[in-house]
């Protein structure tokens, strides 16, 4: 993990224990002591592993008498009923931070299990899957991890990691002409992408020559036309996005296009259904 990383985690964390009190946790000061136990940590579905260095950051950030001992490694896959490690450590502490952790583990495997689904259409390919910054707000990094330990890549982290023209920057200039002439007087500036809803926006971007062109909303139709066009015009990268639903990537898999950005891998994967039992 790197420093940036381990940052995010310490905010969340921090968010977390606030949240749900553990320190005054009164069921567990009532009824627990510290006594050593340990703990599973199950998979009750089938997934892959994500987020192991992450846990163990923010379970020695809380309490370094806690520790885990992992059977797996990130991005493994798992079957469901297995085993992918064991908590030792105080019995009251792991009680109380019990959620956290698999509020962590849970939203990381997730969407590392989401994003391999969708890399796994595109392995025989050139295409990768691409994460966007649809995100829970303060998870973006944590989220970005998941979605490498899933086999996509990451897109632009934030808004000044690069120039991506979309469709409000042309809608408020009015046109697609004058937003990339705005662009063109600073003849320091390069842009690394621009978004084309339709087949017009399409042939002004080429003229603009930029790094990559992202056909977004685009038919299966025009992604085929639009796809073409490009190849024989620039060397531009190609990115489809909008939408991009696992039977429509499956009918275009075999078109030349170097990425297909998937909001889906982030803002809509579900918790993986993960347990942690004390065991004798």
């Amino acid at each position: 993990m790197n420093n940036a990383l381990k940052k995010s985690v310490d905010r969340i964390l921090d968010l977390a224990i606030n949240e749900d009190q553990t320190k005054l946790d009164l069921t567990s000061s009532l009824t627990l002591t510290n006594k050593k136990i340990k703990a599973d940590i199950v998979f009750k579905e089938k997934g892959i592993l994500s987020g192991t260095d992450i846990i163990n950051h923010l379970i020695k950030k809380y309490n370094n008498k806690i520790f885990i001992k992992w059977r797996h490694k990130d991005g493994d896959k798992i079957k469901k009923f297995e085993k992918v490690g064991t908590v030792y450590g105080p019995a009251k502490d792991i009680i109380s931070l019990e959620r956290i952790i698999l509020n962590f583990l849970q939203r990381l495997c997730g969407i590392s299990t989401l994003t391999e689904k969708y890399s796994k259409i595109v392995k025989k390919t050139q295409i990768k899957i691409l994460d966007t910054r649809k995100n829970i707000p303060g998870w973006r990094l944590l989220e970005k991890y998941a979605v490498r330990i899933g086999g996509g890549l990451n897109h632009r982290t934030n808004l000044k990691d690069q120039i991506l023209v979309k469709e409000n920057h042309i809608f408020l200039n009015n046109n697609i002409e004058k937003t990339l002439e705005k662009l063109k007087k600073n003849k320091k500036i390069k842009v690394s992408e621009i978004e084309v809803t339709n087949m017009r926006e399409l042939k002004v971007a080429i003229k603009f020559r930029p790094k990559r062109i992202m056909l977004d909303n685009f038919s299966i139709a025009n992604i085929k036309k639009s796809v073409q066009l490009i190849r024989n015009s620039i060397k531009s990268e190609i990115e489809v996005s909008g939408k991009m639903t696992i039977n429509k990537i499956e009918k275009i898999k075999k078109l030349d296009i170097d990425f297909i950005s998937v909001g889906k891998i982030t803002h809509s994967a579900c918790f993986l259904d993960i347990s942690m039992l004390v065991v004798k």
